[in-house]
């Protein structure tokens, strides 16, 4: 009991000693002696303006008025560090050795500038080396360390403004910051937190840094941290120095890309849905970073990742690697894309497009996957390269396969001065059935053949594009077949035309111009007939013109050819038969040139000629004949056009 009561009377003597030693000292001393002990560390002026006083609770130490914090010599920008007010707390413990240790900081709206010269020195470097460190270091009790004999056990900051100035790259001003640095141990771990609030939504920002004290003096520590807003997390587990420079591992989740980047204070992401990540990061002083064994999951597709990123030329230079399985792209797909607007009253789109994406980055960047749906059509096992220079960008078609064939060649985009677009592709092996049912949804024709196309357009919207095409192009198709009707009898004139095509030959060359499409040398080869073809498509404009023929190649055959010209708009185009062509004359020009007797035996022929192999022609009251002949043709040929095309 009696060592008790010694014990206690010593605590109580103790404190006694503390509260009239804090009495007794003015707190415009304390904040001289802590403002020595900052400059003699870091060789920069701390400044406190107005009162100074003991503050008692919560802070057991210095109350101030505003203070302000040196900038680096060769910075014009004011000063590092100021804020309205600020407490500073103290060891009492170590006021009995006569020295001051500061223990807490506790600031109120401080306005913090970081600055990093061009030649990459950072005005956080606080701790110089030499001579005046060094006598620094002898004058401390605790000694050791660049930070001497400074121990901050904690830190708290509330309402604070971040400035970050980078003469060689990019800067950012962030309001409304609150921070809190706990350090009970100065061998031990620093748990730091940071709010921020860049845009509406808050920011939080978690650490652990193994080695405060060499963190701060430019050594290289053990960092974990984890980044979390808009209901993302993005994690951090490795080492890091103020230099900056890091390497660890990487793992984000974000449920919302668009979101977590609006938090951020960035632009959108442009993905929808879920996106997950995971890699290996290096990042060194130079601003290099290096990404090894990433995977990236987001829009359905899961994807392996290597990637190299240089930031010391006027645009990040990237060559990466991404590798995937079956891949889908079809949520990139817009609904607007290729349709029509408002301001057109239909048609290609004018809205103008935003090639602006091409000058983000240079770089070379190779893609592999097994099969790519792009929505409107599917891709086969594919291999490309991207190489990308000042808005730039060249596709190189190493293994594409599609339309069960193999493509081959080079895509462009070119947006230096105004976007232009062009392509050199060859496809051999193509199938003709793969290629009708992507485009078009018409699936009875097949066969395999070859397709050549040389493409070159400009503009800054589908619209400009589509009707500034030129070019060229070909294909060809050897045997082939066409189900569920028998053309070879239809054309011949002879009944019972269902059942399967069967074609030797199917090939035709076009040239493009303006957006107008021209072919004249459609060739269709039956066993015995040929259906040549030749017209123009506006491919612009969205129009066609063209003119389909078929020819008996036995002239003893008797059956009627009667020419199909298929005109108008895509969206509505009118099937006329030509009868004036099947005559080998222009019936209406004869009919009124002609004598009345002439007339009649045309039209006698012409009847009696048509209903041997399309039925009787029933005339309504007030039709004449002719009108009849071409409604009648017309119903059949519409009908045979349908059942063609799989219509009903």
């Amino acid at each position: 009991m009696r060592l008790i009561r010694i014990l206690l009377m010593v605590v109580v003597v103790v404190v006694l000693g503390l509260v009239a030693l804090l009495v007794l000292l003015p707190g415009e001393k304390i904040a001289k002696i802590a403002a020595d002990q900052v400059r003699s560390q870091t060789g920069r002026e701390l400044v406190f303006e107005g009162d100074v006083g003991i503050s008692w609770y919560p802070i057991l130490g210095v109350k101030t008025g505003p203070v302000r914090f040196a900038n680096a010599e060769w910075s014009d920008n004011g000063p590092m560090f100021r804020a309205e007010s600020a407490q500073i707390g103290v060891d009492a413990m170590s006021l009995i050795g006569g020295t001051i240790r500061i223990t807490q900081i506790d600031l109120n709206a401080p306005d913090v500038l970081l600055e990093v010269q061009a030649d990459g020195t950072a005005n956080w470097d606080l701790f110089p080396e030499g001579a005046e460190a060094g006598e620094a270091t002898t004058a401390t009790t605790e000694g050791g360390g660049a930070m001497g004999g400074l121990v901050l056990e904690s830190l708290a900051v509330r309402d604070a403004r971040l400035r970050y100035l980078d003469q060689g790259g990019e800067s950012f001003d962030i309001k409304d910051v609150d921070a809190t640095l706990v350090w009970p141990d100065r061998a031990g771990p620093a748990e730091v937190d940071l709010t921020l609030r860049p845009a509406e939504e808050a920011v939080e920002i978690a650490a652990v840094i193994d080695n405060l004290e060499g963190f701060l003096g430019g050594e290289i520590s053990t960092l974990r941290a984890n980044v979390a807003a808009a209901g993302a997390s993005v994690a951090f587990d490795g080492r890091a120095g103020m230099d900056p420079q890091a390497a660890g591992r990487v793992e984000a989740d974000v449920p919302n890309p668009n979101a977590f980047m609006a938090a951020l204070g960035l632009g959108e992401a442009g993905i929808a849905g879920k996106a997950v990540f995971a890699g290996n990061v290096t990042y060194t002083k130079d601003g290099k970073i290096a990404l090894r064994e990433g995977t990236a999951t987001a829009l359905g597709n899961t994807v392996s990742v290597e990637a190299d990123v240089s930031m010391d030329g006027p645009r990040p230079r990237v060559n990466a690697r991404i590798a995937g399985g079956a891949m889908t792209l079809a949520a990139l797909q817009g609904g607007g894309g290729g349709g029509g607007d408002t301001s057109s009253g239909g048609g290609w789109s004018k809205a103008p497009i935003d090639a602006s994406g091409l000058g983000i980055i240079d770089g070379d960047i190779s893609l592999a996957a097994e099969s790519i749906d792009l929505g409107d059509m599917v891709l086969g096992r594919t291999r490309v390269g991207i190489a990308i220079d000042n808005s730039r960008a060249v596709v190189s078609l190493r293994e594409l396969h599609m339309f069960d064939g193999v493509a081959s060649g080079q895509m462009v985009a070119n947006n230096r001065s105004g976007l232009s677009v062009s392509s050199d592709i060859t496809v051999t092996g193509l199938e003709l059935k793969t290629l009708l049912t992507d485009m078009a949804g018409i699936d009875r024709m097949s066969g395999v053949g070859t397709m050549k196309s040389q493409i070159l357009a400009s503009g800054n919207s589908v619209h400009a594009i589509m009707n500034s095409l030129s070019g060229s192009g070909s294909f060809d198709i050897g045997q082939g077949k066409i189900s569920g009707i028998d053309l070879d009898r239809l054309l011949r004139g002879q009944p019972g035309a269902s059942g399967t095509t069967v074609f030797d030959s199917l090939s035709a060359s076009w040239t493009l111009t303006s957006g107008v499409m021209t072919n004249n040398d459609l060739l269709l080869d039956l066993p015995h007939v040929i259906a040549k073809g030749a017209g123009t498509i506006g491919i612009g404009a969205r129009t066609i013109n063209y003119l389909f023929t078929p020819q008996i190649k036995n002239e003893a055959e008797d059956g009627l050819a009667v020419p199909v010209e298929i005109k108008g708009s895509w969206d509505n185009p009118k099937i006329i038969p030509r009868l004036d062509k099947a005559f080998g004359r222009d019936i209406e020009v004869d009919l009124e040139e002609k004598k009345d007797e002439v007339r009649e035996e045309l039209k006698s022929k012409a009847k009696a000629k048509l209903e041997e192999k399309i039925g009787t022609i029933d005339t309504q009251e007030g039709q004449s004949t002719e009108d009849a002949i071409k409604q009648k043709v017309e119903d059949e040929v519409k009908d045979k056009l349908k059942s063609l095309l799989g219509g009903d």
